[in-house]
């Protein structure tokens, strides 16, 4: 179990996470390991916090993964944290 965080850019190189903000609960994020393999993670929160909120980052007691980047658009003075759950298929 642990919190596997990533953060990216909504507004620059690249956009990473341009529509991070349309993400809401019970919607799907894929990621791929290394090895290929794919998880499949189901949304269940999502919070704006100010960007000295470290507690976002704590590791948890389930398999999570915590999406970060900077909001509002182009302004930057927050963060928009998105929450997803392992799904237990592991699809």
């Amino acid at each position: 179990n642990a919190n596997m965080v990533l953060a990216a850019h909504n507004d620059i190189y690249g956009e990473i996470f341009r529509d991070i903000q349309y993400l809401k609960p019970g919607d799907e994020v894929r990621i791929q390991a290394r090895d290929g393999r794919w998880y499949t993670y189901v949304v269940y929160d999502k919070q704006i916090v100010a960007p000295s909120d470290v507690s976002v980052l704590a590791p948890g007691n389930e398999s999570i993964v915590t999406l970060i980047t900077c909001h509002p658009y182009k302004v930057d003075t927050q963060r928009m944290v998105v929450f997803a759950k392992l799904r237990d298929d592991g699809a």
